[in-house]
């Protein structure tokens, strides 16, 4: 069985008793920790080094409105550098000490924007030959026996609030207001043409995402979510599901994400991520919902990443590696993207830990 074969088989579920474990493994570096990893005297990239399964794509988009965008945030209050991205959000750097994160600045915040704003809000399209450019190299990954994973992230909650600003978005739909369904339909139609163009490029799984859970609540009213956002993800999933219905979909949240879990499989999802130990019972989540749903992470990047030992980090490895021992389907890694404060001595335990379990 090749990598790729390996990596689908987990995450659908299709390991069976009496056959080897199969334990693909995940990293994913901060660019600050991918600094650091160029100076170490590789030639392999970062997926080869660690010696992952899959390899993740997304589809370029292209602004439709004109210049810089600046002009979408006039007579606003906004920092004295930021960019604005493809979708017409602002971004500005973060502290000194975690410049690889961003602040955002919503173009349509407040109470003066109308209707017609949010219907002329310019939202990207596909970037030309980006068809060409990721069949071609999925098609070159796959004869080269790796998965392909595709990111959709933002795919309706965050996109919009992102435009609208999450205290504006959250009003609007307590008060059902025409606003929040005008928004989240459109962001949901943009998602359904992304999400049916890049099952069409023969990737073999689509990762959504919206952040729906805080440390330890749900960040939005899980009633809410099931009235304005679980029905929109599912046509997302429906419209990927439509042209190839092989295709693997998974959901990603951070946080406390246990109220949502039902309404995620209703919608279509298959694997969650990343249940963070720091926030969920990742034993209890996954006794109950293993038979329905695969899982991907359970490494705490809050906890064991940053400040466990290397014994520490296997033996979380080992824990999850165990818990999963009869009903499987389970891709152990890291929750999140690796910080610096993550040492190279329990990034290296997490990877050897794994190919251990593989025979390697």
């Amino acid at each position: 069985m090749n990598k790729r074969e390996a990596f689908i088989r987990v995450l659908k579920r299709e390991e069976v008793e009496n056959t080897p474990r199969i334990f693909p493994p995940d990293i994913d570096l901060t660019p600050p920790k991918m600094d650091e990893f160029k100076k170490i005297k590789t030639d392999k990239s970062v997926e080869e080094y660690f010696g992952l399964f899959h390899r993740t794509v997304a589809c370029r988009m292209e602004k439709t409105y004109s210049g810089d965008g600046k002009q979408l945030f006039t007579g606003k209050e906004m920092p004295a550098e930021y960019e604005v991205d493809p979708f017409g959000t602002g971004e500005s750097k973060g502290s000194a000490a975690c410049l690889h994160m961003v602040h955002f600045h919503p173009p349509l915040a407040g109470e003066g924007t109308t209707m017609e704003d949010l219907a002329n809000h310019p939202l990207p399209v596909i970037g030309p030959g980006e068809k060409e450019r990721l069949t071609k190299l999925i098609g070159e990954l796959h004869d080269k026996n790796i998965a392909v994973r595709a990111w959709l992230e933002q795919t309706i909650w965050e996109r919009s609030w992102l435009i609208r600003g999450m205290e504006d978005l959250m009003m609007d739909m307590v008060m059902e207001a025409p606003k929040a369904e005008l928004l989240l339909d459109r962001i949901t139609e943009h998602s359904c043409r992304t999400a049916a163009f890049l099952a069409g490029t023969g990737v073999d799984l689509i990762a959504l995402g919206d952040d729906i859970g805080m440390q330890s609540t749900p960040l939005i009213d899980p009633k809410m979510w099931m009235k304005f956002l679980q029905p929109r993800l599912a046509k997302v999933i429906a419209a990927a599901k439509a042209v190839n219905p092989d295709v693997l979909i998974s959901y990603h949240s951070c946080g406390f994400a246990t109220p949502f879990i039902d309404g995620l499989i209703e919608a279509g999802v298959e694997v969650l991520n990343p249940l963070q130990p720091e926030s969920m019972n990742v034993e209890e989540v996954y006794n109950k919902y293993n038979d329905r749903l695969a899982f991907w992470g359970a490494i705490g990047t809050q906890t064991t990443m940053p400040f466990g030992t290397p014994e520490d980090v296997r033996q979380a490895v080992l824990d999850i590696a165990r818990l999963s021992e009869q009903k499987r389907g389970f891709l152990i890694s890291p929750t999140h993207v690796i910080e610096p404060e993550v040492s190279w001595d329990n990034l290296h335990t997490y990877i050897i830990t794994m190919k251990e379990l593989n025979g390697l």
